[in-house]
């Protein structure tokens, strides 16, 4: 964080904690979030930023005993997730 900081200048840099994340559950919400936008048909991969040739929607969803019903595909990504008092 000191490296960052020193790197970064003016810049604030913050944990995930100060902002409302707890850094102990920083995994499990990226895993909601791949989750939910695989769920919904939306790419879990950006070109821009993994290099890759194309979005791609990311895993797989098997169903159990029953048939599966999926939501309907999301018109849009999601551009921010906003994380609410518990």
């Amino acid at each position: 964080m000191a490296m960052l900081a020193t790197a970064l200048g003016d810049v604030p840099l913050r944990t995930s904690d100060e902002l409302g994340l707890p850094s102990a559950a920083k995994e499990a919400y990226a895993f909601a979030v791949l989750g939910f936008l695989t769920a919904h048909g939306l790419p879990g991969t950006v070109p821009a930023c993994t290099g890759a040739r194309h979005s791609r929607v990311l895993g797989s969803v098997t169903p159990g005993s029953r048939p599966l019903r999926l939501p309907e595909a999301a018109p849009t990504p999601p551009v921010r997730l906003r994380l609410l008092p518990a």
